[in-house]
């Protein structure tokens, strides 16, 4: 920004600031960036008629632990958001893999079967991803990252537990294990356990995604069976209404946020 608008005092501070970030053996486009910013704050402040005092009455050294400690709340904050999605991305996907499932068992009558080898290796790579996810947060919190590379870091162990869980899915036609067999009552059961988790996970979560994603997947193809309508378009139609659902409630959510 142009500095010619800054007060003396202003001036004075920031000139100290550059020549102690120098002698401390700073590159000078480092030196600049942090000027440039702390330029910027000093004069929206003396723009707004607040006293600049609270940061021009400090040394280099305070000003800059300051700006120390301001990023690591920052960080903290942003470990937090990121870590609530763990959990969430986990026991998330179990409920969409045994919700649909469920369901058709209830209103169908359908006997609901899931192989040892299929429970076993959710477990485990359920295990897996919150060992890696919990890993990968610890390893973003003690170094300095940029953005991207944080966010990459952090999406590994959901990466690699997607295509975990792929193959496990494949793998379970080929391994033969004995089944657990869900009835009737089983099933009303099961799935009354799936939606309160599902309710719980979203209220503490504070977003409602996950049970919007559960009735875009599973309810248009059960409300389109019963309509005289050919399976290929039952199919299409079904993509269409989950998309458009889901799309609604994003929008509405974005719409939200920015009102709020």
């Amino acid at each position: 920004m142009d500095r010619s608008k800054l007060s003396s005092e202003s001036h004075r501070f920031i000139e100290k600031l550059r020549l102690y970030l120098f002698s401390q053996g700073i590159e000078q486009s480092d030196i600049e960036e942090v000027a440039d910013n702390l330029a910027q704050q000093l004069y929206e402040m003396e723009q707004n008629n607040e006293p600049i005092e609270q940061i021009t009455d400090k040394s280099p050294q305070e000003y800059l632990d300051i700006l120390k400690e301001e990023a690591k709340k920052t960080k903290k904050t942003a470990d937090k958001s990121i870590s609530w999605l763990i959990p969430y991305i986990l026991i998330g996907a179990i409920i969409f893999m045994v919700f649909g499932d469920v369901l058709r068992g209830v209103l169908y009558g359908e006997i609901v079967a899931y192989s040892f080898f299929r429970i076993l290796s959710t477990v485990v790579i359920g295990l897996l991803f919150i060992a890696g996810s919990a890993f990968a947060v610890r390893y973003t919190s003690k170094n300095q990252l940029s953005g991207s590379k944080e966010y990459m870091i952090l999406a590994i162990p959901a990466a690699i537990s997607m295509l975990l869980f792929i193959a496990a899915y494949f793998m379970d036609g080929y391994v033969e294990t004995s089944l657990v067999t869900i009835q009737s009552l089983g099933n009303m059961i099961l799935l009354g356990i799936v939606t309160v988790i599902a309710i719980l996970l979203s209220v503490w979560a504070k977003t409602w995604i996950l049970p919007v994603i559960l009735i875009a997947w599973n309810f248009p193809p059960l409300i389109l069976e019963n309509t005289p309508l050919g399976v290929d378009m039952q199919a299409f139609l079904s993509i269409i209404l989950t998309v458009l659902i889901v799309g609604a409630y994003i929008y509405l959510e974005f719409q939200e946020e920015q009102q709020g």
